[in-house]
């Protein structure tokens, strides 16, 4: 219960910083905006930007705490104040680039997908999704790519992950086992879930015979 009423808080607290945000934002008075991201990461979760910029995720999942359901959350507070400044930096300067940022944000909020639709008032999704958009541009390393992998099978969007495994597969055909095991898995799915999540039995079926071959030519490799 407290945890509960206690990630309550901290989410409304989060959204009234970032509707106070948004006003700077509009009014382009953006080192304001940047100051009052600044201050949310303090006030919420103990560290300034430059802390959370610069701490890996592991080492900043020690910081924040040891209870699973509250570092998720405080993680996710993370990433979406990385987001945030990257934005305002790009708005700031159309020079900059905010990716590097965007790219630890994505980090901070997968870390744990488990649960993370019910994050911030149903929020956690639509937010994650915003990230990803960001970086639509840019090549993913491999590790973030793994991490959407299982983002977008949570989030049931399985023609999505299969996006990402054939891109990963292209450039690194050994790869090909891995996404074996997730078409075998998909396949104890029912009809109605692959169906629900754009992508047909025997579209998964087709995709695992494709993988099979790859792998088999690996392994005689």
């Amino acid at each position: 219960m407290f945890e509960s009423d206690y990630i309550l808080r901290m989410f409304s607290m989060l959204g009234r910083a970032l509707a106070r945000v948004m006003f700077f934002r509009e009014t382009k008075n953006y080192d304001a905006a940047l100051l009052e991201v600044d201050n949310t990461g303090l006030s919420l979760l103990g560290l300034n930007m430059d802390t959370i910029e610069r701490l890996p995720v592991a080492d900043l999942k020690n910081v924040l705490g040891s209870d699973p359901s509250l570092v998720q959350s405080r993680l996710y507070t993370a990433g979406v104040l990385l987001k945030q400044k990257g934005e305002l930096l790009e708005l700031k300067d159309e020079g900059a680039d905010g990716a590097g940022l965007y790219l630890k944000a994505l980090r901070l909020m997968t870390d744990e997908v488990k649960g993370l639709e019910e994050i911030d008032g149903q929020k956690g999704i639509a937010n994650v999704d915003a990230v990803i958009e960001n970086l639509k541009d840019y090549e993913l390393p491999t590790d973030v790519k793994l991490r959407l992998i299982d983002y977008f099978d949570y989030s049931g969007r399985f023609d999505k992950a299969e996006d990402i495994i054939f891109e990963m597969v292209e450039d690194s055909p050994s790869f090909a086992g891995d996404g074996v095991s997730y078409y075998e898995r998909l396949l104890k799915k029912s009809d109605s879930e692959l169906e629900t999540g754009h992508l047909p039995r025997a579209e998964v079926e087709e995709a695992l015979r494709e993988l099979q071959q790859i792998k088999q030519w690996q392994d005689k490799a």
